[in-house]
């Protein structure tokens, strides 16, 4: 929840707490870490401390950095015999935290400095793109260059292959009128979508298409979903009023996302604005509208003219999505319905990754253990491809894969989808087989 809590309020929730650890059972830092002020309990705990006056926000570096350490999967929140939003809690924490201290110089740098600025994400984008392609990455490697910038050396691993072109500089070719169209939606493209997964997106528009929506793509700014987690709500708040005004002057009856991160934080600027007069009923009709790409397709009933696509798919369930906005079952029947693909469960699918944005940079060794295992679950099931709605998930993921030395690839259930529908136009033209989405240049391939 991006919704801002009073102290009287956040003190209720804390007193709801009442200590009986279930939540040791569920919390992926717990589990890997076996600290218990790493879990919802402990958490709660350290918080309370503060609340009751005991020590101020931001003073003592242990609350901070346990306070930091959470995931906001809401594992524990899902478990919570007492119901307790432990997830609200440590997000005022944070909150109150960086009102006191402000933003983390790594933090003020890559949201403020990059996130909140569009075309500056884009340079970072092409930036990283020479780096990956010119030599210099081979260099810096060898050269040691980055054991010398610990954590953020760490995160080269992490980064995707990035396209030579981003999703926006290729929507002339991808946007196409639609014939009698019996929808009209917007889509929004998150940071990472453009930036890093074009393949997403393009996939997305065409499979909107081809089930007769006239899609429209405004321009808009990150939906806050970084900046909420390090607790700059204020940020968040001009990002979304941005975002309403952007997309507000379009008609569509729905706005469509393919990251589970953007839709779970877009669907709560109703709540976030609520105490803002001049936005307050523009940012309750925006939420209503917006649609997760699987959730929208079950609703409208998408095309089941498909062709085969003969291979074994295990999904991941992205936090944000199935905790976030309860969609766990619309992307296992958009699988389902792929004829020949075989949809094999994983246990704990939905067992965080342990991405959580920049977790993977700012906690490597937690982050990583928890990663270890979903990668056993995924292997477990002998499936060659790990299917995920969330482009976050999906760079932890691929990072797990190669990690592991897995001949595996990780999708969205959308591109499996867009290339059923290519499957069924080839053979009706009496072609070949569809090969299965590799991410072009973002190869997931290993």
């Amino acid at each position: 929840m991006v919704q801002e809590i009073g102290r009287s309020e956040l003190q209720q929730k804390i007193l709801r707490c009442n200590r009986c650890g279930f939540c040791q059972d569920v919390c992926p830092t717990y589990k890997v870490t076996g600290d218990e002020f790493n879990v919802a309990r402990g958490r709660i705990r350290l918080t309370r401390l503060v609340v009751e006056g005991k020590y101020h926000w931001g003073e003592e570096a242990e609350i901070t950095q346990h306070i930091e350490s959470c995931l906001l999967c809401k594992a524990c929140v899902a478990t919570c015999p007492s119901r307790v939003a432990t997830d609200e809690i440590v997000a005022q924490a944070r909150a109150e935290i960086t009102a006191a201290k402000g933003l983390t110089p790594f933090k003020r740098l890559v949201y403020r400095g990059v996130f909140s600025h569009n075309r500056r994400l884009v340079r970072v984008g092409r930036l990283l793109r020479y780096y990956q392609k010119s030599g210099i990455r081979w260099v810096v490697k060898k050269s040691g260059a980055l054991k010398l910038m610990r954590n953020l050396g760490k995160a080269e691993d992490i980064i995707p292959q990035v396209p030579a072109a981003n999703l926006r500089e290729q929507l002339p070719q991808i946007l196409k009128p639609v014939a009698n169209p019996a929808h009209k939606v917007a889509y929004y493209p998150g940071c990472a979508i453009n930036v890093f997964y074009s393949d997403i997106g393009k996939a997305t528009i065409q499979v909107l298409q081809k089930n007769l929506c006239q899609v429209v793509v405004p321009h808009t700014v990150c939906c806050g979903g970084p900046h909420h987690s390090a607790g700059d709500h204020e940020e968040v708040k001009r990002l979304a009023r941005e975002n309403i005004d952007f997309l507000g002057r379009y008609e569509v009856e729905a706005i469509i996302t393919d990251c589970a991160t953007c839709g779970s934080i877009l669907k709560e600027y109703g709540r976030l604005l609520q105490d803002d007069p001049g936005y307050r009923e523009k940012a309750l009709e925006f939420s209503a509208k917006v649609k997760d790409i699987n959730e929208y397709l079950v609703e409208i009933g998408y095309s089941r003219e498909l062709g085969p696509l003969p291979v074994v798919v295990s999904y991941h369930d992205p936090c944000h999505l199935g905790r976030g906005q309860k969609i766990i079952g619309p992307p296992r029947e958009i699988l389902k319905s792929i004829p020949q693909l075989e949809l094999r469960e994983m246990q704990e699918a939905d067992w965080c990754c342990g991405g959580a944005g920049s977790y993977g940079i700012t906690h490597p060794e937690i982050s990583r253990k928890i990663l270890d295992r979903k990668m056993k679950n995924f292997q477990a099931t002998g499936a060659s491809v790990l299917a995920t709605s969330c482009p976050a998930c999906t760079m932890q993921l691929q990072y797990g894969i190669k990690r592991y030395g897995l001949q595996a690839q990780v999708v969205h259930p959308v591109q499996l989808l867009a290339r059923a529908y290519q499957a069924a136009e080839k053979k009706e033209e009496g072609e070949g087989n569809v090969p299965l989405p590799s991410g072009s240049e973002n190869k997931t391939a290993v």
